[in-house]
């Protein structure tokens, strides 16, 4: 219950706009010129070093927007899922961010890292939408009601910032969301069991990264939940076709020149290459 009142608080000052003024607007705008003229992103911190992680998200909400331009999200993200990243960057909480359609990478088996700042890999699962959730989940069974498919996922993040970000930094800027790479779907999920699951992320043969289900807020189901109960609360709504991804299985490694696979075990493989 105190979850659900904490989601509905949030949710009040975000889709009511509390707080917005016309810094933020600016700040949101600066970041979507960033992006548009492939450039370093901003540190909202250097410009306002009070803003909270609401002011944060408020901005967030405005960037996404304006990049959305009316179109839909092809999903939303959970980051700094390991208690480990959340005390390097000083947040209490995981992070949530959305997904765009064009930053779907999974038919492009090389990949060129100039079109990035600072291109980041990341190993993860996915949880695709099956029907419309427009109000907060109580808890992980009804959650599982509403998945259709999980599958791997290899999150690419840009975290090419001017200088070293602080939590709200990466609020604002939509946590690093730039592409990913979808592997096949697992409709026969019921009986897996998601914490479990070891993946091996090799770079030219060489082991880089070995990452569990559980390392994502301790419970895949419970990241999810966490989520789709936090996005909710911002105002969007999830829709079928959408998805879900639960933030960092075992770390993450910066993106350099080589070829890439990884191995999630009976959810199969994923490989593709980074190119200059």
């Amino acid at each position: 219950m105190m979850k659900l009142f904490k989601y509905s608080i949030l949710s009040l000052v975000l889709t009511t706009n509390v707080g917005l003024f016309a810094g933020e607007v600016e700040l949101a705008d600066q970041l979507l010129q960033s992006h548009r003229n492939h450039e370093k992103i901003p540190l909202v911190s250097s410009i306002h070093s009070d803003l909270s992680i609401i002011q944060a998200y408020l901005i967030q909400s405005d960037y996404v927007k304006k990049r959305l331009a009316g179109k839909k999200p092809a999903g939303f993200k959970a980051g700094l899922t390991a208690k480990s990243a959340q005390q390097k960057f000083n947040v209490n909480d995981a992070l949530a961010g959305v997904l765009f359609a064009n930053g779907d990478f999974t038919h492009i088996p090389s990949i060129k890292r100039s079109q990035f700042q600072r291109l980041m890999l990341e190993t993860e699962l996915g949880f695709e939408i099956g029907k419309a959730i427009t109000i907060p989940i109580a808890n992980i069974t009804e959650l599982k009601s509403f998945i259709q498919v999980v599958f791997p996922v290899i999150e690419l993040p840009e975290l090419g910032f001017k200088a070293k970000p602080k939590g709200i930094d990466i609020i604002a800027a939509n946590v690093g969301s730039a592409a990913f790479i979808k592997g096949k779907p697992v409709t026969n999920f019921a009986p897996l069991d998601l914490n479990a699951l070891t993946v091996t992320f090799t770079k030219d043969g060489e082991v880089v990264n070995v990452g569990q289900g559980a390392d994502a807020l301790g419970n895949q189901w419970e990241a999810a939940l966490w989520l789709v109960n936090t996005v909710i609360a911002q105002g969007w709504r999830l829709e079928p076709g959408q998805f879900l991804i639960t933030g960092a299985m075992g770390k993450m490694i910066t993106a350099e020149v080589g070829n890439y696979q990884a191995d999630f075990g009976e959810f199969g493989t994923i490989a593709f290459s980074i190119v200059p």
